[in-house]
């Protein structure tokens, strides 16, 4: 193979190609990767539309190991890195890379992007892995496999190759499409076919279901195996769940993601994720896995992670990226990048204001304290909550239409924000500007109530209920300290309550409003309030959940279809015998009487 520098990364390649791309996508990424720092990658995939700049290039691509902790100076394999986004957060994390890819031209966007790596840190064989595996070495301690399709045809050979090259306690990091994900049967086309249904009717390229691929690994020399899986998959993860600890009914909202192609629903997926989660049969349908595995001995003890259940706030700004750790005895919040670490404080600060001023009340914030993590970087630590969550009984109410009980719950929710601390008058202060903007009408809001720390969020899923009545409120991230008014609170809690009801009639915006005694004019500063407040956490950025209608991406919903269907059938039975000219010779007739 021939060998060249590009900055500190070595890059071994078949011939050299350092031709500018061809095709529309190559030359984006090329213009992204060399033009812009990582930073500014999000706005630029966002104003191109593009879905390969997406895949490539999303920071969210990493959450698959973003979490993990590796020892420093670990030795990684990475198969198929692609333009490097997982590789990135190897390297952060201070590992030895060896990256495998066998598009040329995504290699060398790889190797420049990281051209400023430390010496020795990255090196890049640009190659089928069939080519490149005699240049390997036999004792790597991680393997990442996150985009090498694991598919009947080849899983196996693979998954022997793998095994070869790690070292006897190494770990594999295997990231895995599910044959039964719930997406393919909800209308999601078959990945590597791009057709309905092929997977799960074994007629397209055969994926793996849990049971099968923990046998495939057992017959490939991992007897060691944990399995997460990621949601809503494994491309751009938001929340990880593992074993021992699985989604709750509600968890799981955000099921269209189809941003390669169009899609048929032929169902509403979080409906059914509930049911499955009620059934206890949710790794069966996950849509994805990410499995750590090793051979019998010692490899998933060297490597064990302490982590049950991460989520990723990853569509923000970076000033307010966090990701959420929750261990079997604790929960932690770090920030993403550097820029978060004031956030991180800034929580740390709101518990200590909370506690005093809901102190006269039975409302308890959730004990936060200050923890250094590995690299020295602070993280808010949490206690680990053993209690039933506030959301589920409040839509186990939505579904009895038990509306007394619900309305109960949403008063105490009232009654709790506005008598939180001494009351202060309401004034638009400079930090009230940063955060929610100078909405229209806001002045109506003078004589409106007040707290001194204000926290935003107290929504039913950050609200926990134990056994004997109490409440815990176990996230309050959006605490402000400055005046908020009390009605914006309560509006919010009615807001996303409605989110999560929109057809039902009883908890329409303006039956909850009425209910809250909030006119019309007072909710409409508050709606203002709310889209600058988006704005505020993203740092202006389209967050990618819009992806889906930026790419234009169409879903088709099959009740609808046939409502439609049903509709042309009955106008041609009307029609039918007639003919459709003659249909019309008599509606002129009686028009004009010729």
């Amino acid at each position: 193979m021939e060998k060249e520098k590009l900055g500190n990364v070595l890059l071994y390649s078949m011939g050299r190609d350092d031709q500018p791309p061809s095709d529309e996508d190559g030359r984006l990424l090329e213009q992204i990767v060399q033009g812009c720092a990582e930073e500014e990658y999000h706005s630029r995939i966002t104003e191109s539309k593009n879905w390969t700049a997406m895949y490539q290039l999303a920071e969210s691509r990493a959450n698959l190991v973003e979490w993990l902790h590796l020892p420093k100076q670990a030795k990684v394999l990475e198969l198929g890195a692609g333009c490097g986004t997982i590789t990135s957060a190897l390297l952060k994390k201070g590992a030895v890379v060896v990256c495998q890819e066998q598009n040329p031209h995504y290699a060398r966007l790889n190797a420049k992007r990281h051209a400023q790596a430390a010496d020795g840190q990255l090196a890049i064989y640009a190659a089928p892995l069939a080519q490149c595996e005699p240049y390997l070495d036999d004792d790597y301690d991680i393997v990442v496999s996150a985009d090498v399709p694991i598919v009947e045809e080849s899983a196996k050979e693979l998954l022997c190759m793998i095994r070869r090259h790690l070292k006897p306690d190494g770990l594999l990091v295997l990231a895995a499409k599910n044959k039964f994900g719930l997406k393919y049967w909800a209308g999601n086309k078959e990945p590597y076919t791009n057709n309905y249904f092929a997977g799960l009717e074994t007629a397209g390229v055969r994926l793996y279901s849990r049971e099968r691929l923990k046998t495939l690994l057992a017959q490939c020399g991992f007897g060691q195996q944990e399995f997460y899986y990621p949601y809503p998959d494994e491309r751009f993860a938001l929340d990880l769940y593992s074993d021992k600890y699985l989604p709750k009914k509600g968890d799981l909202t955000y099921n269209i993601t189809n941003y390669e192609d169009d899609r048929i629903l032929l169902f509403q997926e979080q409906k059914v994720f509930d049911s499955i989660i009620e059934e206890g049969q949710f790794p069966f349908f996950a849509n994805a896995y990410l499995c750590l595995a090793s051979a019998q001995g010692e490899g998933i003890g060297t490597y064990r992670q302490e982590a049950v259940y991460i989520r990723y706030a990853s569509d923000r700004s970076r000033e307010h990226a966090v990701c959420t750790e929750i261990t079997g005895h604790s929960v932690r919040k770090k920030a993403m990048y550097a820029q978060g670490e004031a956030h991180v404080a800034h929580i740390l600060e709101a518990y200590q204001r909370l506690s005093r001023q809901y102190q006269h009340t039975d409302l308890r914030f959730n004990r936060c304290e200050k923890r250094l993590g590995e690299d020295g970087t602070a993280y808010a630590q949490f206690e680990l909550l053993h209690a039933g969550a506030l959301q589920e009984r409040a839509g186990q109410a939505v579904e009895a239409q038990d509306w007394d009980k619900l309305f109960l719950i949403l008063q105490r929710i009232a009654q709790y924000i506005k008598s939180g601390g001494r009351k202060v008058p309401f004034a638009v202060t400079d930090g009230f500007t940063q955060v929610f903007g100078k909405p229209a009408g806001v002045e109506a809001l003078k004589q409106t109530a007040c707290s001194e720390t204000a926290d935003i969020d107290l929504i039913l899923p950050n609200i926990l209920e134990d056994a004997d009545g109490t409440w815990h409120v176990i996230d309050y991230e959006w605490t402000f300290f400055f005046p908020v008014p009390h009605n914006f609170m309560i509006y919010r809690t009615l807001f996303f309550l409605h989110h999560e009801n929109p057809h039902r009639e009883e908890l329409s915006m303006e039956r909850l409003l009425q209910w809250a005694q909030i006119s019309p004019k007072e909710a409409d500063v508050y709606a203002q309030m709310e889209e600058a407040f988006q704005r505020y956490v993203t740092g202006g950025l389209v967050p990618y959940r819009e992806m889906v209608n930026l790419l234009e991406r169409r879903f088709f919903n099959i009740t609808e279809l046939k409502a439609d269907y049903d509709r042309v059938v009955a106008q041609n039975e009307l029609l039918k015998g007639q003919g459709i000219w003659k249909a019309a010779r008599k509606i002129k007739k009686k028009l004009t009487g010729n």
